[in-house]
């Protein structure tokens, strides 16, 4: 009983998320707040440790160690690649992804990274631990983080032409799998979480000067 209600509430809260930053994008940092906050709420009305919500700090060596390679490539190879390829070949792709980034607004990298390492709390939290932590139980962890990814790509919708935007979420349902199967590996969200990071930052690095 306990499961199948934890079940629907994580159901409604990644319904109300979605469904908010897809219908009203003005708000769509308000709505990706909502799982965090939720999880906070919950972890203390159930008294779950921070290692029940992933951040097991004392295995982050122990995790890194057993998966380098595939952390090596989330963090340093795949987001610049990416780039490097949109400006050979698909330079819409690029400018689309330019248009939705913050460079544009004057934001600086002494406030870009602390923004970003926070967001990517929240995000790691709300597709590896909500998500995908919590519907392995029902429908296995290749379904999970298949249904993990695909919600993730969709939160990063933005308006463009067709193939332009199906090419954005595709590659970035692409990368939370890769991010999904990190986490699935050992439940260390730090993990996953430093691997984004270091994939984001190379990634708009490379991005700054295409």
């Amino acid at each position: 009983m306990k499961s199948t209600r934890i079940l629907f509430e994580t159901i409604v809260v990644a319904v109300i998320t979605l469904t908010g930053m897809l219908l009203i994008p003005s708000a769509k940092i308000l709505f990706a707040l909502l799982p965090v906050a939720y999880l906070l709420i919950e972890r203390a009305l159930r008294k779950r440790t921070w290692s029940d919500l992933g951040f097991n700090s004392r295995t982050f060596w122990t995790s890194l160690r057993a998966d380098w390679i595939l952390f090596l490539f989330m963090g340093f190879v795949i987001q610049p690649a990416t780039v490097l390829w949109a400006k050979a070949y698909f330079p819409e792709y690029l400018a689309h992804i330019q248009e939705r980034l913050p460079f544009e607004n004057g934001i600086g990298w002494n406030i870009l990274l602390p923004l970003l390492a926070f967001s990517l709390i929240g995000e790691e939290l709300t597709y590896r631990t909500m998500i995908q932590g919590r519907l392995a139980q029902f429908i296995g962890t290749p379904a999970a983080i298949g249904v993990a990814s695909l919600l993730f790509g969709l939160a990063h919708f933005a308006p463009g032409p067709g193939l332009v935007v199906l090419t954005d979420v595709g590659l970035i349902v692409v990368s939370s799998i890769f991010y999904g199967l990190l986490f699935a590996r050992h439940n260390n969200l730090w993990v996953v979480w430093l691997a984004h990071l270091l994939g984001d930052v190379f990634g708009l690095i490379v991005l700054a000067w295409a």
